[in-house]
């Protein structure tokens, strides 16, 4: 897989992003977890996700593909992995942290 640095951050990402917006909604934890297993296997490690994922649900699961993709990290402990999480201005100020772009990114890294 190519990689390519990830602005001047030092890290190296695969030049294939695996989108993950139906994760927890459409795609189930389980089937999920071996998309994530054979992305890694191919050599990607660049995965989107944001806070309001996965689409096409209701406000109460908004945030569900994060925990997937975070408990997958965790689990395989892969360092090497870049998850780009974004973060909507609907989550952002639902929120008590509404107004703190700095904080919510944080928040979405630890």
């Amino acid at each position: 897989m190519q990689t390519r640095r990830l602005g001047n951050t030092g890290l190296q990402v695969s030049c294939l992003c695996l989108g993950t917006m139906t994760f927890g909604l459409q795609t189930d934890e389980a089937r999920a977890r071996a998309i994530l297993d054979r992305a890694a296997k191919a050599g990607i490690n660049f995965i989107d996700t944001a806070d309001v994922y996965p689409l096409g649900g209701d406000t109460g699961i908004v945030g569900r593909t994060e925990e997937i993709v975070g408990r997958w990290l965790q689990a395989a402990a892969r360092p090497s992995s870049a998850p780009a999480a974004r973060n909507s201005w609907a989550t952002r100020c639902a929120q008590p942290r509404c107004g703190s772009i700095r904080l919510s990114r944080h928040s979405s890294t630890s």
